[in-house]
């Protein structure tokens, strides 16, 4: 709250067309260098997936020390994932490229499980932000069904993110606030991460079927102007807003 705070506090200081500009040109640079940076870390996880998936198919009578530490090979060369996880069909952890053993944890209760085993597509899918079982920290499961190569279901393939790895290191605009959703409306992650989204924030964006789009909105009580744009490969809508404050 106290960060929040201290950012309002400098809009209020900044001189009107200061606080004017970003709603230009910025905005809409903002808002896809966010959605460049977005797809590029959700390519890169889902090759990382492939790769993953491909060796637990096929792993064979390979030591479960050695699939571990080539699991955690592949992860390390994706820095937006902090870890990956392999679930099995029953919920069973039974790899965590953070450590090895992996804990024995039964994960079937966990929606980004539960869901995926339901879908039954090959597709990755975003889930609603969580607290990690072991870890206690906010992360993003990232999730792939695995088929085995009969195409019975093995279980899902989890890669954790955490919230800011969804920001862009370069920014267009200096005072605007970030955002991001799934397609249907779930909020995924928003900063600063005491920053206060209206209950209907995604309606009013009028997210349709054009790429991208500006509108009026709120954070908190203050008037904002919002620029929204779909990623083309994955079900998630990114978002860059400024408060204006003239």
């Amino acid at each position: 709250m106290k960060k929040w705070m201290i950012v309002l506090l400098g809009l209020w200081l900044v001189p009107a067309q200061a606080s004017a500009e970003p709603t230009g040109i910025s905005l809409e640079e903002n808002v896809l260098l966010m959605a460049t940076h977005v797809e590029n870390i959700l390519n890169q996880t889902d090759g990382l997936m492939r790769r993953s998936a491909d060796l637990l198919r096929n792993d064979g009578t390979m030591n479960a020390v050695v699939l571990q530490g080539s699991l955690k090979r592949f992860t390390e060369q994706v820095s937006a994932v902090r870890a990956l996880l392999f679930i099995d069909a029953k919920g069973i952890l039974r790899f965590d490229t953070t450590r090895h053993p992996a804990a024995n944890l039964d994960l079937s209760d966990r929606s980004y499980f539960s869901e995926t085993i339901v879908a039954g597509n090959d597709g990755i899918r975003i889930g609603v932000p969580v607290l990690g079982q072991q870890s206690g920290v906010p992360f993003i499961p990232v999730t792939r069904l695995l088929r085995g190569v009969s195409g019975t279901t093995m279980g899902v393939l989890v890669a954790v993110m955490t919230p800011d790895a969804w920001l862009p290191a370069e920014r267009a605009c200096r005072l605007c606030f970030y955002s991001a959703f799934t397609t249907d409306g779930t909020a995924v992650m928003t900063s600063p991460a005491q920053m206060e989204l209206d209950p209907d924030f995604f309606e009013s964006l009028m997210v349709r079927d054009s790429l991208s789009g500006v509108t009026e909105t709120k954070l908190n009580t203050y008037p904002a102007r919002t620029m929204w744009r779909k990623l083309r490969d994955y079900p998630v809508v990114v978002t860059s807003s400024v408060v204006t404050i003239y």
